[in-house]
């Protein structure tokens, strides 16, 4: 699996690039993905939009 950026996900960067990630590591590295995924998408209530509107 890759991010959006089109790197992978599993695999840390620098020197420790050469050495894999534990299983859990990877685990817990998907499940935050999709959380922060899951967050990203999520739309912006109405009555949200309503107070920042008020800050202009």
């Amino acid at each position: 699996m890759t991010s959006k950026s089109g790197s992978p996900t599993d695999k840390p960067a620098g020197k420790d690039a050469e050495k894999p990630l534990p299983r859990k590591v990877q685990d817990v590295n998907v499940a935050l993905r999709r959380a922060y995924d899951s967050a990203v998408d999520e739309t912006i209530p109405q009555s949200m939009l309503d107070l920042l509107s008020k800050l202009n």
